[in-house]
């Protein structure tokens, strides 16, 4: 692929998940100039480099290399990115989304919740998180439609994305969109667990706060019998 190919491709996923060049960086331990200068067509990464950049993004490095998944895959699964412990579901977590490795998940299934598989990825929650224990139980694996979010379903579960103490946080939550006052309400299913309220900036897309769509989720194995 031609490196201008690869960074509109690049750009593209970028935005499409509401991450700034600098917030991309980050993730995949790179500079943001070196990572705008593989954006603009001027820089080649590595094959190293790449990996890191895809790890980033949550996507693999065929898709960057613009290999679309199939509309009909020739197999039953796709695979899908997987998160363990890194997302909380009470008190966020001082974290950057990290995956650990690739669960291959029905592509049946996907396709009956309406997900794209490329906006596909798994979440372990921690197992001291109890804010949803009512719903979602602690340790639960959740299945997020990280399409961009442009509106909210009344009390729809979904993962947001917090700045607390200097360090992003996330956390699963359902969410009510105060749209005169620009606020969004985060709701717990636990009621030991209060209500909190995130004011949008003006102009800021609600993609940049919310993570993605909870549409599906297991609870966790039980534990062996001694």
């Amino acid at each position: 692929m031609a490196s201008d190919s690869l960074g509109t491709t690049l750009r593209l996923l970028r935005k499409e998940r509401g991450l700034s060049q600098q917030a991309l960086a980050n993730r995949a331990q790179l500079s943001r100039n070196f990572l705008a200068q593989i954006e603009r067509g001027e820089s080649r990464p590595t094959v190293a480099t790449l990996g890191r950049i895809a790890l980033a993004l949550g996507t693999s490095v065929a898709e960057l290399l613009g290999e679309d998944l199939p509309t009909q895959p020739s197999t039953d699964t796709v695979p899908v990115p997987f998160v363990a412990d890194r997302i909380a579901a009470g008190t966020p977590l001082f974290i950057a989304d990290h995956i650990d490795h690739y669960e291959q998940f029905p592509y049946a299934m996907l396709r009956s919740f309406g997900v794209n598989p490329r906006q596909a990825i798994l979440v372990r929650l921690g197992h001291d998180q109890d804010s949803m224990a009512d719903t979602i139980p602690p340790g639960a694996t959740v299945l997020l439609d990280r399409t961009p979010v442009r509106e909210i379903t009344p009390r729809g579960i979904y993962a947001v994305r917090e700045e607390v103490g200097g360090e992003t946080g996330c956390t699963v939550k359902r969410l009510v969109l105060d749209t005169a006052a620009r606020v969004l309400i985060l709701l717990s299913d636990n009621p030991a667990h209060l209500p909190r309220a995130l004011r949008l900036k003006t102009g800021q897309p609600l993609s940049e706060i919310v993570i993605g769509r909870v549409v599906w989720w297991i609870p966790p194995p039980a534990p062996p019998r001694s």
